[in-house]
């Protein structure tokens, strides 16, 4: 359930950044979503009883990661143009448990062998059959597209949504490790008023209706607080092995879950590319010696 509430947040992303504004819908989102996570804390009591026994910096940086994170994330969705072009950022954003893999090497000190360039060659493969198709093949043509496309500043703000959380999480790893401690909610209204202050100065459509109020309240509650909530259900009470195998496959559920709502064709090389980052992604993992869900390596 958590995957498939993941899957759909990318398209009211989309909705609100155009409709309403990146940061004032980010602000709206995240200051909902952050007050139902600290209610929930507080009612379980938990999330925030032991948050002197983490290191100090785990405060700043992890928070101002999840700000990054954030922003981009709805940044990015109002800078590409076209519904094609979405898909295409949808699965750039989703190879955040490629990067994920690849910085525990730094900050957890995992060792992998030289086939993790293999594993990460055939995700961005991916990246590039989908957006391109049957002119994969065309050399010139991927150039002049990569270096002139409208859409480009939009993909590379779509990596920074990937790496920010793939370094995000490894951090919160090597700080918190099994502390019963949660900043996500203190983050997420420190985050709303951040952008809120930002979505001030800024000039913004701001065009609130019925229906996108209700995607505000949905992506709010639903994929910020509750998807969250049932994920680390799942991650404490569940098989590990087919909670981890499902996230996998994150990329392609969420590409087509995308590309059937926005109304665009789900085409061949869209399936391809988003089974290559997943091919990807997969590979990756067994190129770290007894890798787990935690994080951990021998």
């Amino acid at each position: 359930m958590t995957i498939i509430i993941w899957g759909t947040s990318a398209i009211f992303t989309r909705n609100l950044s155009t409709n309403i504004g990146a940061y004032t819908s980010a602000a709206l989102v995240n200051l909902i979503g952050g007050i139902v996570v600290l209610v929930q804390q507080g009612v379980k009591k938990e999330g925030l009883q032991e948050w002197r026994s983490v290191p100090r910096r785990y405060w700043p940086i992890c928070g101002g990661l999840f700000i990054i994170y954030t922003a981009s994330s709805y940044v990015s969705m109002s800078m590409v143009e076209s519904d094609e072009a979405v898909v295409t950022l949808v699965l750039i954003r989703f190879l955040w448990p490629l990067f994920t893999l690849i910085f525990t090497i730094p900050i957890l000190k995992a060792k992998a062998s030289p086939w993790l360039i293999g594993g990460v060659s055939v995700s961005m493969a991916g990246i590039i059959v989908a957006k391109l198709g049957e002119a994969v093949l065309d050399l010139p043509g991927f150039l002049h597209n990569v270096l002139s496309g409208d859409d480009m500043a939009g993909y590379l703000m779509g990596f920074v949504v990937a790496v920010s959380w793939g370094i995000y999480t490894n951090l919160t790893k090597k700080y918190v490790g099994m502390k019963r401690v949660d900043g996500v909610g203190i983050y997420m209204v420190i985050t709303a008023a951040v952008l809120g202050a930002i979505a001030f100065f800024t000039d913004e459509p701001r065009r609130f209706t019925a229906d996108l109020t209700g995607q505000i309240l949905y992506a709010g509650v639903v994929v910020g607080s509750l998807a969250n909530v049932m994920w680390n259900l799942a991650i404490k009470k569940g098989n590990m092995l087919l909670v981890v195998l499902a996230s996998n496959f994150l990329p392609i559920i969420s590409t087509v879950m995308t590309s059937f709502m926005l109304g665009v064709g789900i085409t061949v090389p869209i399936l391809a590319g988003s089974l290559l980052v997943v091919i990807g992604t997969l590979w990756s993992k067994t190129c770290f010696r007894h890798f787990d869900a935690s994080g951990n390596t021998d």
